[in-house]
């Protein structure tokens, strides 16, 4: 007995890397720019907890980015950023029909899914030739965290190819708690005090120095971002899976 219901839960174990495009919105996409489209990836173990539930875990590794240079109404603005993201993940799966292995179980379906993640970001630029770590100057005079909680969710298809491999397509979108994925939130801080600390910290701050001959736009209390809402990223990835020990014992599970 011990044996059979082992058999079945290894039976209900997948594991699958995932390859796709993450993109970003937020301060500096106030839509979503299919330009700024980067590289996603990641490695995934799921639970089958029926044939219409799962229990899925990632680690996933996102790149974003943005500019202002996408948006005429934000040229003078100036501001641009990048970042690694590297994301895990816990979500349950919701199944539209019966999938799974099993000879009454369909082969193909859509699905639904949310949880929770957590995830580390680093925004970063390049000035003057360099790569720099824009929190380190904190441009708006804010020590912000570089880790964060975000809300997953989003649906896919999946597709089970034989007993052992399925591919899957995955739309996901996290809604996080943080305004500074992009190091943009509020308003501009005393760009003077800035300048004093050196030319890369006051034009990290202001970059319209750099479009406006060396004299920044924008003064104390300016509006920089908007701390209304947070930002958002988001990925869509081609995915295939491989369940382990496909043996069947039981038609009606797997």
């Amino acid at each position: 007995m011990f044996q059979w219901q082992a058999q079945l839960k290894a039976q209900a174990i997948e594991l699958g890397y995932q390859l796709g495009t993450s993109n970003y919105w937020g301060d500096l996409a106030p839509k979503v720019v299919m330009s700024e489209s980067n590289l996603s990836s990641g490695l995934f173990a799921r639970l089958n907890l029926s044939n219409s539930f799962a229990w899925k875990n990632e680690l996933n590794f996102h790149n974003v980015s943005g500019t202002d240079q996408n948006f005429e109404f934000n040229k003078a603005r100036n501001l641009n950023f990048k970042s690694k993201i590297t994301e895990f993940a816990s979500v349950i799966e919701f199944n539209f029909v019966k999938y799974g292995t099993g000879v009454l179980d369909k082969k193909i379906t859509s699905y639904f899914y949310t949880g929770l993640s957590y995830f580390r970001f680093n925004p970063q630029t390049d000035i003057n030739g360099n790569t720099v770590d824009l929190a380190t100057y904190q441009t708006e005079d804010v020590a912000y965290s570089k880790s964060s909680m975000a809300v997953p969710f989003g649906m896919g298809v999946k597709w089970m190819v034989n007993k052992n491999f399925a591919l899957e397509w995955q739309l996901g979108f996290r809604k996080t708690f943080t305004d500074y994925l992009d190091d943009v939130s509020s308003v501009y801080p005393d760009i003077d005090a800035k300048l004093a600390k050196g030319l890369v910290a006051g034009t990290l701050t202001d970059r319209s120095i750099e479009s406006n001959n060396g004299t920044p736009l924008n003064k104390q209390g300016y509006r920089r971002g908007n701390p209304d809402y947070n930002d958002w990223f988001m990925s869509s990835t081609i995915s295939v899976c491989y369940r382990i020990n496909s043996r069947v014992k039981c038609a009606r599970v797997f």
